[in-house]
């Protein structure tokens, strides 16, 4: 945990300060008119994908080395750290997902967009509930019947899409109880971090809303902060606290699936050693 806590606290620290300069280089750009709103709003869109990119590889790291410590335990080493193909596998599989859930999202989006322009406002809003509720339910459900096949690539060391999805059959709800609790625990753990670390933000955004202009200008002021080379105490205690919470949420979430494959194939592995 300690070896894992400090890879996400400095992928943190990285991810904050790389955010920071950016941000304060497109305020910088604005203020001196160099740019038009669309383009530095491409670019801060483009900033923010590769900062999810770089976060998406340390993330496949963790939670790789996290189920191999259950599936694989004797190699051992520090952190049962690696960069290899199954992080590679992992990545890739990552990646399809993605794809996947964008696609749905993107469909989602156009439905929706559809039905609110030959709706009233009333209409619409009550479409948009329904339609949140849809996404919602299916990506809890893709998600949970598509979780066993990370860990259980790991264990076959080649791609388990079909495979996994089928040894989730008739234990989704028990899958789901697990990952819901967890989401739960993580869902608290950030709550309280942002009550010690973001209160201006957390104000505005109940205040306001979330999309806000006030929530999005108070989500900026510790980027700007730390541009202007500003490391307080809350900065410093929130980069703690959420590299602590990245390496928790890895743990948990990446050990409750490398562990229910453990179990759910160790029958297969009685039959095999049996009969080989």
């Amino acid at each position: 945990m300690l070896i894992w806590t400090i890879i996400q606290l400095a992928a943190t620290i990285g991810t904050s300060i790389w955010m920071a300069a950016n941000v304060q280089g497109l305020i910088d750009a604005a203020m001196r008119g160099e740019a038009s709103l669309e383009s530095l709003q491409t670019s801060f869109f483009l900033q923010s994908m590769l900062v999810g990119i770089v976060g998406a590889i340390v993330s496949t790291i963790l939670y790789a080395a996290v189920q191999r410590a259950i599936i694989r335990p004797t190699e051992g080493g520090p952190g049962w750290l690696r960069l290899g193909m199954d992080e590679i596998r992992y990545f890739l599989l990552l990646v399809l997902y993605g794809i996947i859930f964008g696609v749905v999202i993107i469909v989602l989006g156009i439905f929706l967009g559809l039905f609110m322009a030959g709706a009233g406002a009333g209409g619409s809003t009550s479409m948009q509930l329904v339609l949140i509720i849809l996404g919602f339910i299916a990506c809890s459900y893709f998600g949970t019947k598509l979780s066993l096949s990370f860990p259980l690539t790991m264990k076959e060391q080649t791609f388990a899409i079909g495979d996994g999805w089928r040894l989730s059959d008739g234990r989704f709800w028990t899958l789901y109880a697990a990952y819901f609790i967890v989401f739960l625990v993580l869902l608290a753990l950030g709550i309280a971090t942002s009550f010690v670390t973001e209160p201006d933000y957390l104000s505005a955004a109940f205040r306001y809303g979330f999309n806000s202009p006030e929530a999005d200008l108070a989500s900026l002021a510790q980027f700007q902060k730390i541009a202007a080379g500003t490391i307080d105490a809350p900065i410093i205690i929130g980069w703690v606290l959420a590299g602590l919470q990245g390496a928790i949420g890895a743990a948990m979430l990446g050990g409750a699936a490398a562990t229910a494959v453990q179990e759910l194939t160790a029958d297969e592995e009685g039959l095999s050693e049996t009969f080989s």
